[in-house]
């Protein structure tokens, strides 16, 4: 599954608050924000690109354990 998958399914937990828990809604769209915020940064500088690059596959992690928790 592409991260940008993942992620829309994280934007449906948030976006329906009344079937999961208010918190789980609330990690949800805490999650698709820290990832839209990632995924939007273009860096030419390769080192830190890496680096954003890293910190994508760890919130693209998080969004999978949170799914499989959740759903």
């Amino acid at each position: 599954m592409r991260p940008a998958e993942i992620a829309a399914f994280c934007q449906r937990v948030a976006d329906n608050p009344a079937a999961y828990l208010a918190s789980a809604a609330e990690e949800a769209t805490k999650l698709k924000l820290e990832w839209d915020k990632l995924d939007s940064q273009r860096n030419p500088n390769y080192a830190l690109q890496r680096k954003v690059e890293e910190q994508k596959f760890h919130v693209q992690r998080r969004m999978i354990a949170f799914l499989t928790d959740n759903l």
